[in-house]
């Protein structure tokens, strides 16, 4: 198993950069940011949303019989009479698949999986392989191995016995092949992996774990999984547990935005606590409004009571219900939920199950029934992070005005519209018919969400609304201009003819270009209006329903009718599957955020599956991180500005680790980019750099009047 230590080699930047800007080599101090747990930037909306899900599958579990102990089901699979059908594996990755695809995740963390393939074997499956058959779209793997002990428990070495170094990791055949360990696997491409070993001693019987973090092409945000033993209580395995949950931990407090899950084989949330003090958790909170939506839901279910008779058949047990497995974030929650009823809760006693017993002939293979929807004695806990919109159409005329966002949602422009080149590119509309319509529904009116839009409404102009989504009768909610001079932002009562509205009203301006965002908490019932990054307005709503029907830009429906056709400009809508907070709303109207999707082309070496990327620094992971294609790499990074209609460019500055952290100069007089308007992919070549060195660089955006915050630190090496 490759593993990855954290020796100290070289000096890393602080938070604040000397950073080379269009001034020349000056220092100019990284602007301020206003932090909140959970969300340590401030910008988790910028952020892809990342809908993640932690499964402790037991693919190699020990028993063959339930009255055995770690006996999980359709662990190596049930045969037909000849012995020949092998459908267990399947079975269980049939299940990830299930709650992948249902859910719509973009990460599975498995724990107590078959990964690869054991040498010589040449009939055995492991569980990646049926996985990536089963899901939908492109997926990239990575695993990391665990370390078992073959050998019987030893005393543990803090009370003075030698621990017995043995080592065990290849799945136990004969369907199953590969090593026994974790795995994450990402709708997206992998650029970068790392796995750092657990120090606990070889010899306990749950063995040695590790943490396995990856990094995704494109995502702000790093993923991370592991198991943790738990081998008993007292002080010394209270020490081994601590010692484990310290290097979790450190890991993950070296990532500004990261998610991790996994089995951590406690019910005890104080053991975590250095978790929590660094993350939110996401089944701490309800997350709908009605009740429904349970607390630290269970996630391990264990057959409690259990009388076997002399065949090792058992005659009667009982269920108990545990919270093992977590789902931890630096950024907040918009859901979670345990789905408990895929845990196994089958009835093996003998009078349902009489072949499930030890004297049976199938000596290879369980001779026990599962339920075919119960896939594991762990259940599936999934969360979705506070991430990018769910809608995001410029609306600017472009090839992709009316699409983007990670819903992938579409639009079509029907009636009296133009596309103009107004603020950066805007979407006229007529006052009359005009509108752009999506296929269907964004999100859910009855749960939290947000909207976005840049509007300049007509002077004289009537009761024009931004945006709408369609109901049977009348819109769930709507953003509008009101012919008295007003902004609302509004959520009706009920579908119904009755204009009962719960509205938020601010002043309005027409003929000018303003920020619109309309923010619903359904946990509180909050209702606000912001103007330009600004709170400007309040209301309570309460009386919640879903509207259906297609999310509409341009007008609203009442009475059935499609009306208040929007006179004037649109443009740069979004939405979002939650309730950002005022921080976030300026942010997202007003301020300047550090860059995303910083990568160097890479060589790859020994990584040459994970070729591109933002790679962390070498005195915690090793030299893991790629090699520069040549000495005068490109380094690029995405920017944005709030203002579509603004140019925009980004200030790069590059350090010289290995010759003693020298600055280099980028860009001829300072480190700028090409300028963009709006946002979009920009790079600097580097001046000729030093064979065999490492670099470590940083990036921000400006508009030449503000600055952002400075991403996270990028490294590489030249060969």
């Amino acid at each position: 198993m490759m593993r990855r230590t954290s020796a100290s080699r070289l000096h890393i930047w602080g938070t604040v950069l000397a950073v080379v800007a269009l001034m020349g080599a000056q220092a100019v101090p990284a602007a301020a940011v206003t932090t909140t747990p959970g969300d340590p930037g401030g910008t988790a909306h910028t952020r892809e949303s990342v809908r993640a899900m932690t499964w402790n599958i037991c693919g190699d579990a020990g028993g063959r019989i339930a009255s055995d102990a770690g006996y999980c089901p359709w662990r190596n699979g049930n045969t037909t009479d000849d012995g020949k059908t092998f459908d267990g594996p399947a079975t269980k990755m049939a299940g990830v698949a299930k709650v992948v695809n249902d859910r719509n995740l973009n990460v599975v963390m498995l724990q107590e999986v078959c990964a690869g393939k054991t040498p010589g074997d040449t009939e055995g499956v492991n569980h990646l392989d049926l996985l990536a058959g089963k899901l939908e779209g492109e997926w990239t793997f990575a695993s990391a191995g665990m370390t078992r002990p073959d050998e019987p428990y030893a005393e543990p070495e803090r009370s003075g016995v030698e621990m017995i170094d043995q080592e065990g990791s290849d799945c136990r055949g004969p369907a199953l092949t590969g090593t026994l360990g974790v795995a994450i696997a990402v709708k997206g491409k992998i650029t970068w992996k790392t796995e750092t070993d657990f120090e606990t001693p070889l010899g306990l019987t749950m063995g040695r774990g590790t943490v396995l973090c990856v990094e995704v092409e494109g995502w702000e945000s790093h993923v991370c999984t592991t198991h943790v033993a738990n081998f008993g209580s007292g002080a010394t395995f209270d020490g081994y547990y601590k010692d484990q949950i310290d290097t979790v931990a450190n890991v993950v407090k070296k990532f500004p935005s990261v998610v991790l899950g996994g089995d951590f084989n406690t019910r005890d949330q104080n053991k975590l606590q250095p978790l929590y003090s660094l993350m939110s958790e996401c089944d701490q909170r309800a997350y709908t409004p009605d009740g429904t939506d349970a607390v630290n839901e269970p996630t391990k279910i264990t057959r409690s009571n259990v009388v076997t008779d002399a065949n090792g058949g058992i005659v009667s047990h009982g269920y108990e219900t545990s919270k093992i497995d977590y789902l931890f974030s630096t950024d907040a929650f918009t859901g979670c939920d345990s789905w408990t009823q895929l845990g196994d809760r089958t009835d093996y006693r003998v009078t349902v199950q009489p072949t499930c017993t030890s004297t049976t002939p199938k000596t290879n293979w369980s001779p026990c029934d599962p339920d075919p929807t119960a896939y594991s004695d762990h259940t599936p806990l999934y969360g979705y992070t506070q991430g990018g919109a769910k809608l995001a159409w410029k609306l600017d005329g472009g090839p992709d005005a009316t699409s983007g966002g990670s819903g992938g949602h579409t639009g079509a422009l029907t009636g009296g519209g133009a596309w103009t080149a107004e603020h950066g590119g805007a979407l006229e509309l007529n006052g009359s018919d005009g509108a752009v319509t999506a296929t269907g529904p964004v999100v859910s009116t009855s749960r939290s969400f947000t909207v976005s839009a840049w509007a300049k409404v007509d002077p004289g102009a009537g009761t024009s609304v931004v945006l709408s989504q369609d109901g049977t009768t009348i819109s769930g909610m709507m953003l509008w201009y009101g012919q008295d001079g007003t902004w609302r932002f509004g959520l009706p009562k009920a579908d119904s003819s009755t204009w009962a509205v719960d509205q938020a009203v601010a002043p309005a301006t027409a003929g000018v270009w303003t920020r619109l965002t309309g923010v619903y908490d359904a946990v509180s019932g909050a209702v606000a209006l912001y103007v330009d990054g600004q709170k400007k307005a309040t209301a309570t709503h309460t009386s919640r329903w879903d509207a259906n029907g297609p999310f509409v830009i341009g007008r609203d429906k009442v009475n059935g009718v499609n009306n208040a056709y929007f006179d004037g400009f649109v443009q740069g809508v979004e939405v979002f599957d939650h309730a950002l907070r005022d921080d976030q709303v300026a942010s997202h109207a007003t301020r300047l955020t550090a860059p995303t999707d910083k990568s160097t082309p890479l060589q790859g070496g020994e990584w040459d599956s994970f070729s591109q990327g933002c790679h962390l620094p070498l005195d915690f992971f090793g030299a893991d991180f790629g090699t520069a294609i040549g000495l005068t790499p490109t380094l690029t990074a995405t920017v944005d500005h709030p203002d579509p209609s603004k140019e925009v460019w980004a200030e790069f500055s590059l350090r010289d680790d290995t010759a003693g952290a020298q600055p280099i100069v980028l860009g001829g007089p300072g480190s700028a980019s090409a300028r963009v308007r709006g946002g979009g992919t920009v790079s600097v070549t580097t001046p000729p750099l030093v064979p065999g060195h490492s670099y470590a660089w940083q990036v921000r955006t400006t508009d030449g009047t503000a600055v952002s915050p400075l991403a996270a630190t990028c490294n590489f090496r030249t060969r």
